[in-house]
């Protein structure tokens, strides 16, 4: 009898919703009737995708295995990878992003503790300490390493020999210990070819100097830091100002210091000033012809003795003749005027870029290849003084 009750207060129910309405009872039962049969379906959906454990038991593995398998684990060999990821395409598994999400905060706090997981700084310079000699090599490790242990992972430096030439055998102590993600320092432009393990490692680089590869990298914003320098010279009074430094220095970041000095010289006007790249450091010669042709007031490059040494010691005074500003002062603050790259922040961009892919098990060359850039700042200096 309660049914029956029940059902004469829904059609009661109805007749008003009709009288106010004008819609139809029945329209308005079967649009819930077609609701409820899509959260059948949409869940019918879901549960006929299979769970890692039913995977295992379908492919006869361990759950353990198809754990690694899904997460692109090296500790699982790359055709049960392949095996693995295929059988979970075809039955129609997905990971589920909120969980993925949880699961990266939970590790990241695990890691937060000082046994973090180790990835590697790697290096060729001539020596094994060698980078160490070379102050924006160390600033790009000190900010790495502190972002390394904030995200809870152990930064190491590993030296891969002169210009590379053991990094066969890196690779497989890499391998060996389990470390699935380094960052690359900034090689030499004599390197060697690096064989590392491009598809079971993920790598990221600092600079631009490594090409070999297509990896994500961090780098300083070099158009901006020639453009700021000429800038801020050009508001300080100087009108021909040069850009002078070895080739092979503008080559390392793709031409783009000489992109920003020629581009500054169009956007911040002053009178227009031939670049040069000269071709060796221990000859003046090619310096001091141009500076003898192009008469500037004021010299940009990169390092903070050279040509700065040579305009010294051919009788220009800096900066009562010339002014001189580097793009990268370093740790000659207070020494020098120039641009003050920041090398801390590049070297932590670097390790968010492996982190990043290591928190979403993203291993090998990635398919498309991210530029991180990071800005510098201008620094007054002894050689340069304002102009009327």
């Amino acid at each position: 009898m309660t049914p029956k009750k029940n059902s004469g207060h829904r059609a009661h129910h109805s007749r008003r919703q009709k009288s106010k309405t004008g819609g139809t009872p029945s329209k308005k039962r079967s649009g819930g009737a077609g609701r409820t049969a899509v959260r059948k379906a949409e869940a019918g959906a879901i549960a006929r995708a299979p769970t890692v454990r039913e995977l295992a038991a379908q492919l006869g593995i361990s759950h353990t295995t198809v754990a690694f398998a899904l997460r692109n684990s090296a500790r699982v060999s790359v055709e049960t990878r392949r095996l693995v990821q295929a059988a979970a395409h075809k039955a129609g598994y997905r990971k589920n992003p909120l969980v993925n999400a949880l699961m990266a905060q939970v590790r990241q706090r695990q890691r937060l503790q000082p046994t973090g997981e180790v990835v590697a700084y790697l290096t060729s310079c001539d020596t094994e300490d060698d980078w160490r000699r070379h102050p924006s090599l160390v600033q790009q490790f000190d900010g790495a390493r502190k972002r390394a242990r904030e995200l809870g992972f152990d930064l190491q430096p590993v030296w891969m020999g002169t210009v590379g030439e053991h990094s066969r055998q890196t690779a497989r102590v890499l391998t060996a210990r389990g470390v699935r993600g380094s960052v690359l320092a900034p090689i030499g432009i004599n390197h060697r070819t690096l064989e590392l393990d491009w598809t079971e490692h993920a790598v990221v680089t600092i600079g631009y100097s490594f090409r070999q590869v297509s990896l994500h990298r961090a780098v300083h914003d070099n158009v901006n830091l020639a453009m700021s320098c000429y800038s801020h010279l050009r508001k300080t009074g100087y009108r021909r100002i040069g850009m002078a430094m070895h080739a092979l220095d503008d080559e390392r970041v793709r031409h783009l210091w000489l992109t920003g000095c020629l581009g500054a010289q169009r956007v911040h006007g002053g009178e227009p000033v031939e670049p040069l790249l000269f071709p060796d450091y221990t000859d003046p010669a090619a310096f001091r012809k141009w500076f003898a042709c192009e008469k500037p007031d004021a010299v940009i490059s990169i390092w903070q003795d050279q040509p700065l040494g040579w305009m010294r010691e051919n009788g220009i005074g800096v900066p009562e003749d010339a002014g001189y500003a580097t793009l990268d002062v370093v740790d000659r603050v207070g020494q020098i005027a120039g641009m003050l790259q920041d090398n801390r922040g590049v070297g932590a961009a670097a390790m968010d870029l492996l982190a990043s892919q290591l928190f979403r098990n993203e291993i090998g060359i990635p398919q498309t290849p991210t530029v991180t850039m990071i800005e510098g700042t201008w620094v007054d200096g002894p050689t340069v003084a304002r102009r009327e």
